[in-house]
């Protein structure tokens, strides 16, 4: 054990996401990074679409230096509001890569409890997406803002930007003279306990990696398989499981967004070898599910939280990896393979 904790160390020793990144773009630039599910402009009014390792750099690079030109001093905190998705990975990465410190904030929360986020997290810009289903989470940030005193600068990504946002997707096009801060350093991530709607908690870039190495070396993916995740928020066990698994082996990520049956069968088909992260209280009804026997499952991943009851049929696959993540807290978890 001590062994393999030395090589752990010595293999995330001065890593960070911007570097995977950078590797990646450089070995396979134009193999697909993130893909949307199918059913993305039903939630959103955004047409689903694959982005390749290639472009996801060139859109990190872009909103960096469009964030870089509000000259925030080094490490504050850029507040996001969207679903685990392309947006909010190019956000995170993003902050990082201008400085400062990116903070997922819980989609769920009412305005009273993500003000008090933001005004913990001393927030100085705020980024969302136009629409999730029914919400309007660049309307949310729009009036927390005029309350937050901190808080001034709002981006929006969309079809559908209110007066007073600033609109990304047009902005970031011509961001790319903008330049960055010089010998800006990695921030930590921040985030928040969606259940109990506190925060923010500090999480380092080595932290994250570490997790996601734990996970990787039981699921073992192959660089053609695919992560499908049902996961929408944004503490430890949602970003390791996600994004982070997916830069750190260079697997395609479909992240749903908004859970749809139709969108997951879609994200299974195809012929490739899936990894799927679903919430423990998922379980029960995969296990019922013809899903349960799709031959293209290569792991299932379940994220147990604190306050949920473990129900039956679990799922029995002998051929298929079966991982549990257990929540301690928004930046504490353990993996341990069934």
């Amino acid at each position: 054990m001590r062994a393999e904790q030395d090589e752990a160390s010595a293999l995330l020793d001065g890593l960070d996401l911007d570097q995977l990144l950078g590797a990646l773009t450089s070995g396979r630039g134009y193999e697909a990074a993130l893909r949307d599910p199918p059913g993305r402009r039903d939630w959103s009014d955004v047409g689903a679409a694959s982005v390749n390792f290639v472009q996801l750099d060139q859109r990190i690079d872009r909103l960096a230096r469009l964030l870089a030109i509000n000259k925030a001093r080094p490490g504050a905190t850029v507040a996001i509001l969207a679903p685990l998705g392309p947006e909010a990975i190019v956000s995170v990465m993003a902050s990082l890569r201008a400085g400062l410190s990116p903070f997922m904030l819980p989609l769920h929360g009412n305005e009273l409890e993500l003000l008090r986020l933001i005004e913990a997290s001393e927030a100085v810009m705020a980024l969302g997406v136009s629409r999730v289903g029914t919400q309007r989470p660049l309307l949310v940030l729009r009036n927390l803002a005029m309350r937050a005193f901190s808080t001034r600068f709002v981006g929006g990504f969309g079809p559908d930007v209110p007066d007073g946002v600033a609109p990304l997707d047009t902005l970031m096009a011509s961001a790319g003279s903008h330049p960055l801060p010089d010998g800006a350093g990695r921030a930590a991530i921040q985030v928040a306990d969606a259940a109990a709607m506190t925060g923010p908690f500090p999480l380092s870039e080595r932290e994250l990696l570490g997790k996601a190495l734990d996970l990787s070396r039981l699921l073992k993916p192959e660089p053609s398989a695919r992560i499908v995740t049902t996961l929408v928020g944004g503490d430890l066990a949602a970003l390791a499981s996600g994004p982070a698994t997916a830069l750190l082996t260079g697997v395609e990520l479909l992240p749903l967004g908004l859970f749809s049956l139709g969108d997951l069968r879609a994200c299974l088909a195809g012929g490739r070898a899936v990894h799927l992260i679903l919430p423990g209280a998922f379980e029960p009804a995969l296990a019922h599910s013809r899903l349960a026997a799709h031959a293209g499952l290569a792991s299932v991943v379940f994220v147990q939280r604190s306050g949920d009851q473990r129900s039956y049929p679990a799922l029995d696959r002998p051929d298929v990896t079966i991982a549990d993540i257990v929540v301690h807290s928004a930046a504490q978890i353990t993996i341990a393979q069934r």
